[in-house]
């Protein structure tokens, strides 16, 4: 195999959780690797010609924003492997134009993620916030306690059936609901998944759901007032995709009337995904927020030893090299409309 040229730029400081020494030393030993950091003082020239004397270039959470001018001169360039999985805030769409292979982490998240949209579910159907604040505050019942539910007979709607959406239909599926699944873009749809074809059809006939679509131009802030209102007295919206694909004002209205419930991973705050600490949307009961970590694993490897081992998305990247310089089609590559349509 032809020895490549790798490079990696930060913002700031490397993010420890993904430049993890064991993944950094996998790197060295597919190519020269080198890293920049304390990149965004940069201007776009620096950045584009640091780039383009490089085969591939590994992109992550802490990497700064692609220079446009890269799609009309890339130099060497030939790759970019994104670590992680939202692309859109780092490569400008000219580039996949222009034929650069650039791939993400594909399905390496999903079923963490997945297994976290069910227990936010369950957390609301069962009532735990509410039951925390009531046990402490010498309390025995909650206050709405006919709101308590079970999935087994639900009729839960999924929002986006990509790698997510259906790793979580094959966790909550045993447990009994009557699946309703709207996502326009799906072709080989789930048997176990009733379809509809529209977003308004799926709000009118659920009583829960669970949103995990791409953010782009047409879903946002498609789970609007109009849509909400469609939800039955004490319906809940799980949200583990982005919070831009809701109108969160509109939701934080009716969980504040308490005619709604919400349990929300991520938010439509600039991206940071957490209140203010003042923030009274923090002391709503029927409200759970995790602020986009419901997803984490980080107990299990401490518990094994394996902090130091690679994570599925570093062997998903380091696969994806090994593919390219054997030359060799790489996997979760993104041509226009799936970049279009991711987040």
């Amino acid at each position: 195999m032809i020895s490549l040229e790798l490079l990696s730029l930060h913002k700031s400081a490397p993010h420890a959780g993904v430049w993890t020494p064991v993944f950094q030393d996998e790197l060295r030993k597919r190519g020269n690797y080198r890293r920049f950091e304390s990149t965004s003082d940069w201007d776009a020239a620096r950045l584009a010609e640091t780039v383009r004397g490089a085969d591939v270039l590994v992109t992550a959470w802490d990497s700064p924003a692609l220079p446009a001018a890269l799609a009309e001169d890339p130099g060497r360039l030939r790759y970019i492997c994104h670590v992680n999985g939202a692309i859109r805030s780092y490569v400008p769409r000219a580039l996949v134009e222009r034929g650069m292979t650039v791939t993400n982490w594909g399905p390496a998240p999903a079923r963490h993620v997945a297994e976290g949209a069910l227990a936010l579910l369950l957390g609301s159907l069962k009532q735990l916030p509410e039951h925390v604040i009531a046990k402490r505050a010498g309390q025995w019942r909650v206050a709405r306690p006919d709101w308590a539910g079970s999935v087994n007979g639900l009729r839960l709607g999924v929002f986006g059936l990509g790698v997510i959406g259906r790793a979580f239909v094959d966790f909550v599926r045993p447990l009994g609901p009557e699946l309703i699944g709207y996502d326009p873009y799906l072709k080989e749809w789930p048997e176990e998944v009733r379809r509809v074809d529209s977003l308004d059809a799926l709000f009118t006939d659920c009583d829960a759901i669970v949103i995990a679509a791409g953010l782009n131009e047409e879903t946002r802030r498609s789970v609007d007032a109009r849509r909400l209102a469609m939800l039955p007295e004490g319906g809940i919206v799980v949200n583990v995709a982005r919070g831009g694909l809701v109108d969160q004002d509109a939701l934080l209205a009716e969980v504040r009337k308490g005619r709604l419930r919400a349990a929300l991973d991520v938010l439509d705050t600039g991206g940071k995904d957490w209140f203010e600490p003042d923030d009274p949307a923090r002391q709503l009961p029927n409200l759970i927020l995790t602020a986009h970590a419901v997803g984490a694993q980080g107990w299990n490897a401490a518990l094994r030893g394996s902090e130091g081992q690679l994570r599925d998305f570093h062997k998903i990247c380091l696969g994806n090299i090994d593919r390219f310089r054997a030359g060799e089609p790489v996997e979760h590559a993104f041509d226009l409309i799936r970049y279009d349509l991711s987040t």
